[in-house]
């Protein structure tokens, strides 16, 4: 956990010094042959590519940044209104990071939140999404993370893009947390600005202005986190923390999550942090007991990411475990806006040609 956050510290300039300095120096040079690899990459499918297409229209849920922007409540936003437009929505996720055996926790809180969609995961979203079309007769795919995840055709693009750390320190990783060049935001079909809220109005119209530069094709969309209430362990809803509170994640932002928090007025005495998408073990739940008793924690807040992971694990807190549920809230005309290019897509791909067909023969990259 602090190995983390000290990485963070180092590559967004907060800590400094001649260790600092140097650390980031030692940065630079993998991440040239990053930045290399990803340019000669990107060419190929710019230049020679030809992606595999679904016999069902594709919405790409990604980010040019690693760490949360909000993709899992978009992702949810966008098969409630592919549910409401009757068409079943199957989520594509590449698993990553999900334990052997255990499906990613974004498909574990679109199965919870969203049962009606189907949820596949596999390193080969090619192959995902024709299963899901094939057996369970899905109308639309959307792809988790899927803006570099270029082998799979997509006829709408959407990126997001965290308003309160946009370009992830104007590096790419590991400098950095850019996962390409900001301006492969130039593929982007649309672009929707996050966490619009927790920043001032004049940050916001500069980064949209940063924005329009990159993509000028591409509209934009301002939307922000909206809790959504708590619940507990088992899934059942909850009024909510109370008492001495304790909050712990393993989240890219947890001081995104803490804000969060401030603003419904709960204020944790104290919080444990792991890394992004962490797979919780023995000793960690140990850890949080002994951690509850010794601050004298009266319940323990978490993301509902987490408490996924925690659910079926044999877990018996010594106090009550709640988690913080999250959706998307568009702001100004972003709802509009967005639910117009999804008919559109919808429409545009209800128009194909039927001679059209999935290529089979493409080959893995």
């Amino acid at each position: 956990m602090t190995g983390h956050s000290t990485y963070f510290e180092v590559i967004s300039g907060r800590r400094t010094g001649m260790a600092a300095l140097i650390a980031r120096g030692l940065l630079r040079p993998p991440e040239v042959i990053y930045k290399a690899l990803i340019r000669t990459r990107n060419a190929l499918y710019d230049f020679a590519g030809s992606p595999a297409w679904l016999d069902v229209p594709v919405i790409s849920v990604g980010n040019i940044t690693v760490g949360g922007t909000g993709k899992t409540p978009m992702t949810l936003w966008i098969c409630r209104k592919l549910l409401d437009r009757g068409i079943r929505p199957a989520v594509l996720s590449r698993g990553y990071k999900a334990a052997a055996g255990k499906a990613p926790d974004e498909l574990m809180i679109v199965t919870r939140r969203c049962p009606a969609a189907v949820a596949v995961a596999h390193r080969d979203r090619v192959a995902a999404g024709r299963l899901a079309v094939r057996e369970y007769r899905v109308g639309a795919a959307v792809l988790d993370d899927g803006f570099q995840h270029r082998r799979l055709g997509r006829d709408l693009d959407l990126v997001l893009i965290d308003a309160t750390r946009p370009f992830g320190y104007g590096h790419l990783l590991p400098r950095g947390l850019l996962r390409e060049p900001v301006e492969e935001l130039a593929r982007a079909d649309v672009l929707a600005i996050t966490r619009c809220d927790q920043v001032s109005p004049r940050d916001r119209a500069a980064l949209a202005g940063q924005l329009r530069r990159l993509a000028p094709q591409a509209p934009i969309v301002a939307c922000r986190h909206r809790p959504e209430g708590f619940c507990a362990l088992d899934g059942a809803a909850h009024p909510g923390p109370e008492g001495r509170v304790g909050c712990f994640a393993g989240i890219a932002r947890p001081e995104a999550f803490e804000r969060t928090l401030a603003d419904l007025g709960i204020a944790p005495i104290a919080g444990r942090w792991w890394p992004d998408h962490h797979d919780y073990v023995a000793g960690d739940l140990a850890l949080l007991d002994d951690w509850t008793i010794d601050e004298r924690l009266d319940m323990l807040v978490t993301t509902e990411k987490d408490l996924v992971k925690l659910t079926g694990a044999g877990w018996q807190p010594r106090v009550p475990v709640v988690c913080l549920r999250v959706g998307i809230e568009m702001l100004d005309d972003g709802e509009a806006v967005l639910t117009g290019l999804i008919d559109e897509m919808l429409g545009n791909f209800n128009a194909r040609p039927a001679c059209e067909e999935p290529d089979e023969t493409q080959e893995r990259t």
